[in-house]
């Protein structure tokens, strides 16, 4: 049987008790709505939505992520679930993942996970600039996806023009922490609050895709030594991108998050078959061992039996039994 490792929140999560969910929307924010419980087991959850219809602009879906939150003593308790089944417009199935904390009002959900990401530090530039070479990198890459032809896709390519001319520094695959509204990197260079970087996410998508964005440095942590170099680990919000862009990356946490379920699921299921495999082949070992004993303790009392009834029959007389018999022989001579 699987550990339950929401034992001590489970109380506050019986069937027909009420919890809150947010739903992360594409512009920015979380809407919360109430919901109650109809099932409760383990990691999953089948609640019904509170509202018959959700706002126009409020959308669940199969792999969306949502906060989980409960109250407790007047605290609010905040996990994050991953929509696993839709009945209806109302009725979903929640797989919950991590812990319970108190709540974090992040704007948009996180998820680390490593990628492979471009960045180029900007310098002695105007916003402006900035602004307008983001948006000529994205069109470049957006047109990418619109079905032109080789021919078409040149053309727009040289309408729009160039990008302006960066350094560029590629991590081929660096350890992320990647939401809607920011990223958290690892970089070989220090970097300062407020500073701008362009970057270039590449999200394995099918097909792949590269998003383009522009981010400003929140915080940066001291430094550590990893080898012979050092680590400055920055946390960026995104303050250049795309709508559409940020569903992809909604899109690549879900199903990145999907998978980490169904990997943690067979693992949790595997170490249990595993266990009842090993429980199995240990009893048959012991049996096998019970039935050697019991074969070889019935030899070697056939053995015995089979020595007493021979040394009863043929053994050779001892000295005093020569003695007597000898004397018995004598005596009935003299008779």
């Amino acid at each position: 049987m699987r550990n339950d490792d929401y034992e001590a929140f489970r109380p506050y999560l019986q069937p027909e008790m009420r919890l809150e969910m947010g739903i992360p929307l594409v512009g920015g924010g979380v809407f919360r709505d109430w919901a109650i419980i109809s099932e409760s087991a383990e990691d999953k959850l089948l609640v019904q939505i509170s509202r018959d219809v959700l706002p126009t602009n409020v959308r669940i879906d199969l792999g969306f992520i949502l906060d989980v939150s409960i109250t407790i003593k007047d605290e609010v308790y905040t996990c994050s679930g991953i929509v696993v089944e839709k009945f209806g417009a109302r009725i979903l199935r929640i797989q919950l993942f991590g812990v319970f904390n108190l709540r974090e009002r992040r704007q948009y959900f996180r998820l680390d996970i490593n990628l492979k990401i471009k960045y180029a530090l900007v310098t002695d530039e105007s916003w402006s600039e900035v602004e307008s070479d983001w948006e000529l990198r994205k069109n470049l890459e957006h047109i990418k996806f619109q079905g032109l032809d080789e021919v078409a896709l040149a053309e727009a390519r040289a309408r729009y023009g160039k990008p302006r001319e960066r350094e560029w520094r590629e991590m081929l695959r660096s350890e992320v922490n990647l939401g809607g509204g920011g990223i958290g990197i690892r970089l070989p260079e220090p970097v300062s609050p407020d500073q701008l970087i362009c970057l270039v996410v590449h999200l394995p998508l099918n097909p792949p895709r590269e998003i383009q964005a522009v981010a400003q440095v929140l915080m940066v942590k001291p430094p550590e030594q990893r080898g012979r170099r050092m680590i400055y680990e920055a946390g960026m919000q995104f303050v250049c991108m795309n709508d559409k862009d940020r569903e992809l990356i909604f899109q690549h946490i879900s199903i990145s998050q999907l998978e980490y379920l169904r990997e943690t699921a067979d693992r949790r299921d595997l170490t249990f078959a595993e266990r009842s495999e090993l429980s199995k082949a240990e009893k048959r070992r012991r049996l096998l061992i019970r039935i050697l004993w019991s074969g070889l303790f019935l030899v070697l009392t056939s053995y015995l039996v089979r020595y007493f009834i021979y040394y009863e029959q043929e053994h050779p007389s001892n000295e005093i039994q020569r003695t007597y018999e000898k004397a018995i022989r004598q005596y009935r001579h003299l008779d």
